[in-house]
């Protein structure tokens, strides 16, 4: 049997490549013979939990695992010293309330690393006035009862990530006004182990079967252990009657929650087909490598879940005949620059452009009446009729111009597949599940709510993170969600530092097209170094900068596939990357949304290029104040209500940029920061 700990995990995922194929090698041969006289098995007389051990691992790596009778559960692994201190700082307990297993940090400890409301403040903790019964029938331990009662707010939120998940998601949402339901008291019965407790699988992982077991020990382990918390497993498994949503943070596991719901519905007895899909090809070869983990290759429950990115999914299905052309954005360019004719001069090729983009292809627009009385949300002021009389000449023309060469856009063939799935009255599937909803347009929205029967739709994504679209109503493209939603707020990606710096770069709470709050509070239970926001006087200054922090990377054993460099613009990236990974003797792989990272290399791509990745350390570079927001981007928008918007998508992109480092971020910039840095330099 193989029992870990997800703080096993974690502490593996930050050693180097070979030391984890150690660990792992150690973890196999003391399974097989604990006995074994090279592992060296010696109780840690410093801790006062006198059940934790240490397992020798090569020279200086050290395995701390808990002895209770037969039962050897993997808690952590580290070099010698951290090991031990990591150990003496902790004990395993179960908690006398909910009956679940818990690893604990020693009350006192973390008292001193936190922000505890002085004893003469007039102030009380933000959470004094909490009974401790109630408090510890959310889960919180009983020794941290008199701490979560004497912070303040800011005490708090440095205070959730050293709690047990449960506990603090139960806090969060005291915080931000929400009163949990106690758990379920399942101490005092006898026959329930505290590890099959639901609050304990999130962070403890079993199993018996020794084929998975050694599956595991073959795979690298982020590909094969899934923890799914609670709130993670009621998106899994509920049953929405209808049109459903689950949204959260960067890192908060969403993707993870589309997969298993898939896997779980692919494994359903009424079998049916299911479809998961995004919006880019590299995305979707991710979620059909975690379906393959999940379900096993050559499955009968894999066979029934297709994976694959919408547009390429309507462009091999909207036609029986052939596949239609598709329409380029130079030849969008050349047919509104001959259709404008003689137009108005204020009406430039960038605001035809951007015009055809958010709105004429955007809704599908296909006549004069719909373009009159359509809504413009993001595109400024009101146009009046007679000036969308003459625009719509321009935006008609061109097409006509596009009828002739026999192309669509993809927004076309979206249209084109679900109107035939409409008219033949046959869907292909008996479920669909959308990754990265915040990047569809209200034309691939439609087409994926008709791919299968109404209610069978379920959407995950962040509006936080929305980088390709502009905003506009669900309901207004007959997806309605309301009632039907779930909010994910435990990140399991992002340390807790990066997270908090990524966070204060959006707004606490985001009100959609919908008039639905988005309320983006949300914790970590990861830890690492504080995120380097660090600036220099000129561009020479800046490339020291990212060669410094290469070199410390290496030196510490960081793989170059583990490592990205981000800017807003490619060029920017090149001025600075490029010389800085010759100076460090490291070579770059560029990045592109079609691409798959590429092993042995850095790599190097622009803030779109970022999502839906994650690396071990990521820096993100020329953050100044002309290349953030964009100032070419800016100057397309034309009024105060679109600069906001293409603001909002630049801030966006700064944020997906650094949640997607787990341990170290580095920002760096020369000369004038970006205002949506604020004062944040080091």
């Amino acid at each position: 049997m193989l029992e870990l700990a997800v703080t096993f995990n974690r502490s593996l995922d930050r050693l180097t490549a070979s030391e984890q194929a150690l660990a792992k090698q150690t973890v196999f041969d003391y399974m097989t013979d604990p006995t074994r006289p090279g592992l060296s098995l010696h109780r840690i007389d410093r801790a006062r939990d006198k059940r934790f051990w240490t397992i020798r691992s090569g020279l200086d790596l050290r395995i701390v695992v808990l002895k209770e009778g037969a039962r050897s559960l993997f808690c952590y692994i580290g070099h010698h010293d951290d090991a031990y201190k990591w150990a003496e700082g902790r004990r395993f307990e179960v908690h006398p309330v909910t009956g679940a297993a818990q690893i604990v940090e020693f009350e006192e400890v973390v008292r001193k690393e936190i922000r505890v409301v002085q004893q003469e403040a007039v102030r009380p903790g933000l959470l004094a006035g909490e009974t401790p019964e109630y408090l510890l029938s959310v889960g919180v331990p009983e020794s941290f009862i008199d701490l979560v009662r004497s912070v303040d707010e800011d005490g708090l939120l440095e205070l959730l990530p050293r709690l047990p998940e449960e506990a603090g998601e139960a806090l969060l949402n005291l915080a931000a006004g929400h009163r949990p339901v106690p758990a379920t008291a399942l101490a005092k019965i006898p026959a329930v182990d505290p590890f099959d407790h639901p609050d304990a699988q999130r962070r403890f992982w079993v199993v018996s079967d020794q084929e998975l077991v050694a599956q595991a020990l073959a795979k690298p382990w982020a590909e094969w252990l899934v923890f799914l918390h609670p709130s993670q497993r009621a998106a899994v498994e509920r049953n929405f009657n209808g049109p459903a949503r689950v949204s959260g943070t960067a890192g908060t596991g969403k993707s993870v929650v589309a997969m298993h719901r898939a896997a779980r519905l692919a494994r359903a007895p009424e079998g049916g087909r299911v479809f998961l899909t995004t919006f880019s090809k590299a995305l979707a070869g991710r979620l059909a490598e975690g379906m393959d983990t999940l379900l096993g290759r050559a499955s009968d429950a894999r066979a029934r879940v297709e994976v694959e990115h919408l547009h390429a999914y309507a462009h091999a299905h909207a036609s029986r005949l052939e596949r239609p052309g598709i329409a380029d954005g130079p030849t969008i360019d050349a047919l509104i620059r001959a259709a404008r004719g003689n137009l108005d001069t204020a009406f430039d090729h960038d605001f035809l452009r951007a015009e055809w983009d958010a709105v004429i292809d955007f809704w599908g627009v296909s006549s004069f009446e719909d373009y009159r009385n359509i809504p413009r949300g993001g595109r400024g002021a009101a146009l009046p009729v007679a000036v969308r009389r003459r625009l719509w000449d321009v935006f008609s023309a061109v097409r006509q111009g596009l009828a002739s060469r026999n192309l669509l856009t993809f927004g076309d063939i979206c249209d084109v597949l679900r109107q035939r799935i409409e008219r033949d009255g046959t869907r292909p599937f008996r479920h669909v599940i959308v990754d990265e909803a915040q990047d569809f347009g209200p034309r691939e929205m439609k087409l994926a709510a008709s791919l299968a029967p109404p209610g069978s739709v379920f959407f995950a994504g962040d509006v936080g993170q929305r980088i390709f679209r502009w905003p506009f109503s669900w309901t207004a493209a007959g997806i309605d969600v309301r009632g039907r939603s779930l909010r994910l707020k435990v990140n399991y990606r992002t340390s807790a530092e990066i997270r908090r710096f990524s966070d204060r770069l959006l707004k606490a709470r985001i009100t959609d097209v919908d008039n639905e709050i988005d309320d983006r509070q949300t914790s970590s239970p990861l830890h690492g170094p504080d995120p380097e926001i660090k600036s220099a006087p000129d561009l020479a200054g800046e490339i020291d900068l990212l060669v410094n922090w290469l070199t410390a990377l290496r030196e510490q054993g960081t793989a170059p596939g583990e490592i990205a460099i981000f800017a807003r613009t490619r060029k920017a990236l090149e001025q600075r990357a490029l010389p800085a990974l010759r100076r460090c003797a490291l070579s770059g792989a560029w990045l592109s949304p079609d691409q798959k990272v590429v092993t042995g290399h850095v790599n190097l791509g622009t803030l779109h290029a970022a999502k839906g990745l994650e690396f071990r350390a990521v820096a993100v570079v020329a953050c100044d104040d002309s290349q953030l927001p964009l100032r070419v981007a800016m100057g397309m928008a034309r009024d105060q209500d679109a600069k906001q918007i293409v603001e909002q998508r630049e801030l966006s992109l700064l944020y997906v940029g650094c949640t997607r480092a787990r341990e170290r971020l580095l920002v760096t910039w020369s000369g004038q920061p970006s205002r949506f840095l604020e004062s944040k330099s080091a």
